[in-house]
């Protein structure tokens, strides 16, 4: 059995990429470059987890609050925000849409949303959502 991060990862990258994906290309832990005709990708990577409730009435269960982010890129000509920001909103429709992931979760809230923005000339801008999904599993992290 996977990881509770795994399992959340899984799941992420499983509504992303649900019937009309968001994004052309939809990545897991994404570490090189995009290719440079790809106007726009999406790449799926965990931050951390946190247990926040050691047992549950149930015994063997713990509740722990998964930290994800989903980092969105854009390339354009002219305003690289405006260019990605059909991606963002795409993105946190499509994940709040079903907050438990299918089931996956408890629940995911987003936590924050930062940009960086590339001044080698193409461009280009990643606007990184953090979330927070709340999950119950085995106390044994899985």
């Amino acid at each position: 059995m996977s990881s509770v991060i795994a399992q959340v990862t899984t799941a992420v990258i499983a509504a992303l990429t649900a019937p009309t994906p968001v994004a052309p290309q939809i990545a897991r832990v994404r570490l090189r470059p995009w290719a440079e005709g790809v106007d726009t990708a999406v790449a799926v990577r965990p931050v951390g987890a946190q247990r926040v409730m050691r047992e549950l009435s149930t015994p063997g269960l713990a509740v722990w609050d998964v930290r994800f982010g989903v980092e969105c890129y854009a390339r354009a000509a002219s305003s690289p925000d405006v260019a990605v920001d059909a991606l963002l909103t795409a993105v946190h429709a499509r994940l709040l849409a079903d907050p438990t992931l299918g089931g996956a979760v408890r629940d995911i809230q987003p936590e924050k949303l930062e940009f960086d923005f590339d001044a080698d000339g193409d461009q280009t801008v990643a606007a990184v959502f953090v979330f927070t999904a709340r999950m119950t599993c085995g106390t044994n992290f899985t």
